[in-house]
């Protein structure tokens, strides 16, 4: 599975501005795997998305229509999108991607990473 993860990972990271890319597991907060650019905070953002993944999951709880799909932040230097990959047991992961905001739109960004995001747990 690491071999066929790491190349779906990197079929993510081949989209345009995309700089970073993890599968993060939403239970435990850790990182499962990674590509793309060193990030030195990426294990901290990992354990925060997982968090306000969890949070939200019990602010919206189980009603149709109102399951979490994304998590997205801009800062002044990027877009970060967290896609929820819900297809395994448990919590589910994310998939955080990070992206170059001079070269990424944000509304492309989050339909071209919920397009791979498919490839990621095939």
């Amino acid at each position: 599975m690491e071999s066929s993860l790491q190349e779906a990972l990197h079929h993510v990271l081949a989209a345009e501005g995309v700089r970073t890319v993890a599968l993060i597991d939403i239970a435990s907060g850790m990182v499962v795997r990674s590509a793309g650019e060193p990030n030195p905070g990426l294990a901290a953002a990992a354990a925060s998305l997982a968090d306000e993944a969890r949070a939200a999951r019990g602010l919206l709880g189980p009603r149709p229509g109102g399951e979490l799909e994304e998590i997205s932040a801009m800062t002044h230097r990027g877009l970060h999108l967290s896609k929820v990959l819900a297809d395994r047991p448990g919590d589910g992961f994310l998939l955080f991607v990070e992206l170059d905001r001079a070269r990424a739109n944000m509304a492309l960004a989050s339909l071209r990473v919920g397009q791979l995001a498919s490839v990621v747990l095939a």
